[in-house]
């Protein structure tokens, strides 16, 4: 199982009925399982029905995504801009491309 870590400016920034969901994005035309991922808050009742639990309580994902970072330690961080927040993970920017042309992680 994942060991996802929420720094303390994410727990923070959560609502109280809200987790994280790390969504995944297709980004390739001939196969659907080429994509990136995406992070934000939602309400629980608005979790997709397919949502798989990814660690912990707080931080759900695409099944596509979950896939994917099953195995994986990622860290996930909240900076505001302006009145807007923006959750970020320590993946690289090209991880979901990396995932698809079976190229690790782990090695960043």
């Amino acid at each position: 199982m994942s060991q996802i870590t929420l720094t303390a400016a994410a727990r923070d920034a959560l609502g109280e009925d809200e987790v994280i969901f790390v969504d995944w994005h297709v980004t390739g035309l001939c196969c659907a399982d080429a994509g990136e991922f995406s992070v934000r808050a939602l309400r629980r009742s608005r979790l997709p029905r397919r949502a798989r639990r990814l660690g912990n309580d707080l931080v759900f994902a695409h099944p596509l995504a979950w896939v994917h970072l099953a195995d994986l330690p990622v860290t996930i961080d909240c900076r505001p801009l302006w009145r807007w927040r923006r959750f970020t993970t320590d993946l690289p920017p090209d991880a979901g491309l990396r995932c698809c042309l079976g190229r690790p992680l782990h090695g960043r």
